[in-house]
């Protein structure tokens, strides 16, 4: 074995014959063995040879082992063979200019290892390579290949993918007909996850079916049935229209007020024209208002006037000409009439509804931006002089008094002077009948959406009854974790600063549910109050409303009340509640099965993530006027300025909850796939968006099918982060440029 520059040979004379030769030293070392017992050392240098033997004498073996005389030693000395080699050796000892030359060389030896040291440390502390998965020839041809995403093997996972792609069109090329692309089929697959109102508008007509034969719940389901079998020629309406004053006939001569007419509907049942309720302001220490709003009879909810004392309703949407109100004018004219007179007296009546619907949609406002509060009802009737002030507003109330819709008032009082007063107290009647009769020609979707605006509190407690306090407080933590998300997100936005990051830092998120709403006693106590007849709607809708005015009288105003916004659990609208600054979702909107943790996050933000988005960007800042008609395309020009607003909104919304979703996962390549769907997820993201829009647009009356809603729709999807990118679209596809508008 070689180890360094020598030859060492080890032999034994018993036998076996010369061994492999060993380096362990400069000089070759011969070590010699005879069965005497005498050993011999000899080094290669020549200076020193000593020889030991077992008997004391000096030497044994072959030559180099016995010790030279005195002379030899002399006669080497003076060998001018060592003198030759010696001295270089001496020269270059005494030199001066060598010895230099050393120390140059030395330092610069020095030097170059203090330059690269750090140099070679970073080199050997470099990532190594990625192992190679290919043996190619040329080694340049192999790339690392990372692993790809796991895929959901999950039942949930496969029903999303199922119902993600029973809505696509895969021959259409989403880049140039995205709506086509993405929900082409509104109303083919039952497999299709419906919109969030949807889904609870089946649960709960399921449960008013089979939930309400016995129990607490039976009045509901009584109430339930009395819808179905509401008829418009009842008696009960045509007396009740007769006691606020019946029909006016043409060429008679009107009341010279309408106030009186206002007052009498105001006592028996929902006011048309205005809304009077009451709420606590925002702060420390509530204060109790008195607000003056437009009507407040929504078509989901007949909300406590005290709005403090349980959950509230979110803002909705007026209908221009309700569905009821031609038959309802048919069976309210007298048969005297001649069919001009009829058709003219239609006319009228449909003329001021229709116009007074349009102010509601336009003026009345969703926030407080633009109220101011009165001190009393003298300087109201000063303000306002068109109504009698004195007759709606309680006259024992000494405290501020909101108006929050001025511009509505202002509105409302051209709209009155507009008009004779015959034909808007023979209006005002018809007004009267349809926000207490059901919303449509009762059938059980109908009537389940009536049951539930007329008792939003106990159907709530229905709904909240068939899901465990696990999975509702579960989602309810979610929630709040993506809310916490998106606003850490946009405080790290440059666009956001000043007064909107002082109002997001304060934001916060209500999704717990109403705790009275769990407690069956109280539940059982509010029917207890209630006479159900089981075949009159119209009476037992007012019955109700006359409970709901008995328990305002009895509220003690006085009392320290806390400011939390509850939701309704099973009307489906995340809404922004300007008085308690917080966003309130309600509990169907969590409940839906995108929203399922066993999902990909992408599912998530792509549904509850845009609604939450949308209702932060509206609660933290209102500089959206001037990009309304920048941005928005000329396709909204059919709806009013509140439509075009909500579009600009959703259009942030989304690109807030997928730059969210980005700035969580990074690259959302690596998240779990759906098995069976072979689209990545920014792609899944948009898909979602859409059909969730699509879904919602068509349960709520618009007509997706129509060439502007698929301008909308490819609008919306191109401005929400890069949709463009994501489905690779060339710049002279509508989906890349469309893209216009980056609210955030």
């Amino acid at each position: 074995t070689n180890v360094a520059s020598g030859n060492t040979g080890i032999q034994s004379s018993s036998g076996g014959g010369p061994k492999p030769p060993t380096n362990f030293g400069r000089g070759r070392i011969s070590l010699q063995s005879s069965t005497t017992g005498t050993t011999s050392l000899a080094t290669s240098t020549g200076t020193t040879a000593l020889g030991v033997g077992s008997n004391g004498s000096g030497g044994a073996g072959a030559g180099a082992g016995a010790v030279p005389p005195p002379g030899s030693r002399i006669a080497s000395l003076k060998n001018p063979v060592g003198w030759v080699c010696c001295a270089p050796c001496i020269w270059l000892r005494s030199s001066s200019a060598v010895h230099k030359m050393a120390i140059t060389a030395a330092t610069l030896l020095v030097t170059s290892l203090l330059v690269a040291s750090p140099i070679l440390f970073l080199i050997s502390a470099a990532p190594s390579q990625l192992p190679r998965d290919c043996f190619a020839a040329d080694e340049d041809d192999c790339h690392p290949t990372p692993a790809p995403p796991p895929v959901c093997a999950d039942p949930i996972c496969r029903a999303a993918a199922i119902s993600i792609s029973s809505r696509m069109n895969w021959d259409v090329e989403p880049c140039r007909e995205f709506k086509n692309y993405s929900c082409s089929t509104m109303e083919s697959s039952l497999r299709a996850v419906k919109s969030a109102q949807e889904l609870a508008d089946t649960q709960m007509q399921q449960l008013l079916s089979l939930n309400t034969t016995s129990g607490i719940f039976r009045k509901l389901g009584r109430l339930y049935g009395s819808c179905l079998r509401q008829e418009l020629n009842d008696t009960s309406i045509r007396r009740r229209l007769e006691q606020l004053g019946g029909y006016l006939h043409i060429g008679s001569v009107g009341p010279q007020s309408i106030s009186p007419l206002v007052a009498k509907i105001q006592a028996i049942g929902p006011l048309p024209l205005i809304g009077i309720y009451y709420d606590l302001s925002y702060g420390r220490k509530p204060q109790t208002l008195l607000i003056i709003d437009g009507p407040n009879t929504p078509p989901n909810i007949l909300e406590n006037p005290v709005r403090w004392n349980g959950p509230r309703a979110p803002p909705y949407d007026v209908d221009e000409v309700p569905e009821l109100l031609d038959e309802l004018i048919n069976t309210f004219l007298p048969l005297g009439l001649s069919s001009e007179q009829r058709q003219s007296e239609r006319n009228l009546i449909f003329s001021f509804i229709r116009e007074l619907n349009q102010i509601r949609r336009n003026y009345v406002q969703k926030d407080f931006t633009s109220s101011y509060v009165l001190n009393n009802v003298t300087a109201l009737i000063s303000a306002h002089p068109f109504l009698a002030w004195s007759d709606l507003v309680p006259g024992n109330w000494t405290g501020p008094i909101v108006i929050r819709s001025p511009e509505y008032l202002r509105q409302l009082r051209k709209l009155l002077l507009q008009y004779q007063n015959r034909v808007i107290h023979n209006s005002l009647l018809m007004l009267f009948a349809l926000n207490t009769l059901p919303p449509g020609r009762p059938s059980p979707l109908v009537c389940t959406r009536a049951t539930n605006w007329a008792l939003p509190e106990v159907t709530s407690a229905l709904f909240v009854a068939q899901y465990s306090e696990d999975v509702i407080r579960h989602a309810i933590q979610r929630t709040e974790e993506m809310f916490e998300n998106m606003k850490q997100h946009l405080k790290r936005a440059p666009s956001l600063r000043g007064a909107a990051l002082v109002r997001l830092s304060q934001l916060k998120v209500q999704a717990k549910v109403w705790p009275t709403l769990f407690n069956r006693t109280e539940i059982a106590s509010v029917l207890d109050e209630i006479e159900i007849s089981s075949d009159n709607w119209f009476e037992n809708v007012l019955k109700i409303y006359e409970i709901n005015n008995n328990r305002t009288r009895a509220v003690n105003f006085t009392v320290d009340s806390s400011q939390t916004a509850y939701a309704y659990p099973q009307i489906s609208k995340v809404f922004y509640d300007t008085l308690s600054h917080s966003i309130v979702v309600p509990l169907s909107v969590i409940l839906v099965p995108y929203f399922n943790p066993v999902l990909p996050p992408y599912l998530h933000y792509a549904s509850l993530g845009t609604t939450l988005a949308k209702e932060i960007l509206r609660s933290i800042t209102k500089a959206f006027e001037t990009k309304i008609m920048q941005c928005v395309p000329s396709a909204v020009s059919v709806f009013s300025n509140a439509s075009r607003m909500e579009l600009l909104i959703h259009s942030g919304g989304l690109q807030i909850a997928y730059h969210t979703l980005l700035s969580l996962s990074g690259p959302i390549k690596g998240m779990n796939r759906l098995l069976g769907l072979s689209l990545t997820p920014p792609q899944i993201f948009f898909l979602i968006s859409a059909q969730q829009l699509c879904a919602e647009s068509d349960y709520g009356g618009i007509e997706v099918n129509s060439s502007d809603f698929d301008e909308i729709l490819a609008w919306l999807i191109s401005q929400g982060g890069s949709a463009s990118d994501v489905f690779q679209c060339h710049s002279t596809t509508k989906l890349s440029y469309q893209k216009n508008c980056d609210i955030w």
